[in-house]
């Protein structure tokens, strides 16, 4: 073993109990092999109009054909 991997498993054991579920996630994250997808600890969230989805596609379409004549 490596003394870095050593080092790695000393600061483990010394991870506060009420902290090992966050560094236990943080770890598999590093451990899975990248995929072309990110996970997420949290959700985001939004403030809109009551109306925001069912005006979303209109809005794509607004804003794309802005970008588009100012190119």
């Amino acid at each position: 073993m490596s003394g870095t991997h050593e080092e790695l498993v000393r600061l483990a054991e010394a991870v506060p109990e009420d902290q090992v579920p966050a560094a236990a996630a943080f770890l598999r994250q590093l451990a899975r092999p990248a995929a072309g997808r990110r996970e997420f600890g949290c959700a985001g969230t939004l403030t809109a109009e009551p109306d925001f989805g069912e005006r979303s596609e209109d809005i794509l379409r607004d804003e794309i054909g802005r970008r588009g004549t100012t190119a």
